[in-house]
């Protein structure tokens, strides 16, 4: 079955046809780490597991790319604002140098790949370059520019005269008028138009910078992407990926340099996940309104949990975060467990044990609320212990991690103490005669011992917090 993917270069689906037969060569917009990810941040991750993996269950074979930027990411669109790393540096009381910064972003790039890990999202054979060590790539497209007369110099830095790009802008078709006019990017001395922005930034006062042969500085945060991408991926690669706050600036940004010093498209598919939301405003951590997977294990979430409240929406869907519909999301995949953990085992339950249902799901753009909506319709009658496969087939895409999750919740169950059990029991008898209050004094205490109580249409899970 033919796989399409909404590729916003077209502004449209369009069928993927990889430049290499039987390859797929994927680029991801990684972090900046100079905080945790916020939840919002691991949502684009998640996305992009989902398509490697259906890229794989279509039977290529995957290159990727997840960047890690430690330098060079200002705080403005426009190359205004300080250095995200070097305020990073600041928050923690670190020396302003670049050996400070190498031991704050191998900080933060630690938990990023923990929550990696915990949200089950594939890195075997994932290069994860940093900004830092890829200089010399850096000042090599910097230096075609200059050449082509792409680059300019000013007291400040060397910019992209965007001017000299026809098509700047044409990744999902921005209003250039809107976007000079906007806030987000302002006219500056010495820039000869708004929209112009930083290959390569000038640092004075001691600040963390490296040399080049324009001068002290450091890389733009766009150049970056750019450099590394080409150098892991070759150029032009298959697939792209970030989210969609990166396509007015941060894309065509990398799309203008990258062809403007080649001659040769970036990429051939552009794909973006949208936003998650907090009271109606973008999840982000200037807002200070951001969750981390931390957090969330804290109130008793499962990393997995979490993943299975995102499948349920459409990655270019918007997301309003609560924590209504995440519980609602951690109960029903507790349920999904307690169900495989039956299959075969005298209480089975029926799925439809078609391949074809599975790519007419995740073919058509990544479809995994439907690809879920289906596994449930064929979880309700019961038939043979072999079904269990193809459970484990649909997992293949949705990255649930069913089968070891449903042993593990198995043998947590038979590890229960049976104070811990007679509280739950209690606490079920509370809420059935309607004494709530008890009910959650109850879960409260079950939670103070350790342990977390999840009710499920099948009966009570009862599992020991990390």
């Amino acid at each position: 079955m033919v796989l399409k993917l909404f590729n916003t270069l077209a502004r449209a689906k369009e069928e993927f046809e990889p430049i290499h037969a039987g390859e797929a060569r994927l680029y991801h917009c990684g972090p900046t780490v100079y905080n945790f990810a916020h939840i919002g941040n691991l949502r684009a991750y998640v996305f992009a597991d989902i398509l490697r993996r259906t890229l794989e269950y279509n039977g290529y074979k995957i290159k990727q790319v997840i960047n890690i930027t430690d330098i060079g990411h200002l705080a403005s669109d426009s190359d205004d604002g300080e250095d995200k790393m070097v305020k990073a540096l600041r928050r923690e009381g670190k020396p302003l140098t670049l050996e400070a910064m190498k031991e704050v972003a191998e900080k933060y790039e630690t938990a990023f790949r923990a929550d990696l890990k915990e949200l089950n999202i594939k890195t075997d054979g994932t290069e994860f370059p940093r900004a830092s060590e890829h200089i010399s790539e850096d000042i090599e497209i910097i230096q075609k520019l200059e050449a082509g007369g792409f680059a300019y110099k000013t007291d400040d830095g060397i910019y992209f005269d965007t001017a000299m790009a026809p098509e700047y802008g044409k990744l999902g078709n921005v209003n250039l008028e809107g976007l000079r006019a906007g806030a987000r990017v302002t006219a500056r001395a010495g820039k000869r138009n708004p929209t112009d922005f930083a290959l390569w930034k000038f640092v004075s006062g001691g600040l963390p910078s490296f040399g080049s042969p324009f001068g002290s500085g450091f890389p733009g945060w766009h150049i970056e992407c750019s450099a590394m991408s080409r150098k892991y991926l070759s150029q032009p690669f298959d697939i792209h990926t970030g989210g969609i706050d990166h396509i007015g600036t941060h894309h065509n940004n990398e799309i203008a340099q990258s062809e403007a010093a080649y001659g040769v498209p970036l990429a051939n598919y552009w794909m973006h996940s949208e936003l998650m939301n907090v009271a109606g405003e973008k999840m982000a951590k200037s807002e200070e309104n951001f969750l981390t997977l931390r957090a969330l294990a804290e109130k008793g979430v499962n990393p997995l949990s979490y993943r299975y409240y995102l499948l349920q929406t459409h990655y270019r869907s918007p997301l309003a975060f609560s924590w209504d519909a995440l519980a609602g999301a951690q109960t029903a995949y507790f349920k999904l467990l307690y169900r495989f953990s039956k299959l075969g085992k005298g209480k089975s339950f029926r799925v439809n044990p078609l391949r074809g249902t599975i790519l007419q799901a995740v073919n058509d753009d990544l479809n995994t609320s439907r690809l879920l909506s289906e596994m449930w319709v064929g979880l309700q009658t019961p038939i043979e212990e072999w079904e269990r496969n193809t459970i484990l087939d649909y997992d293949k895409i949705l990255g649930l991690d069913i089968e070891n999750q449903a042993r593990r919740i198995a043998e947590e169950a038979q590890a229960v103490p049976e104070e811990i059990k007679e509280m739950a029991a209690r606490r079920g008898e509370a809420r059935l005669a309607k004494d709530f209050a008890l009910a959650d004094a109850l879960r409260a205490e079950i939670e103070q011992k350790g342990f977390s109580v999840n009710d499920t249409d099948d009966g009570l899970v009862i599992l020991k917090q990390n």
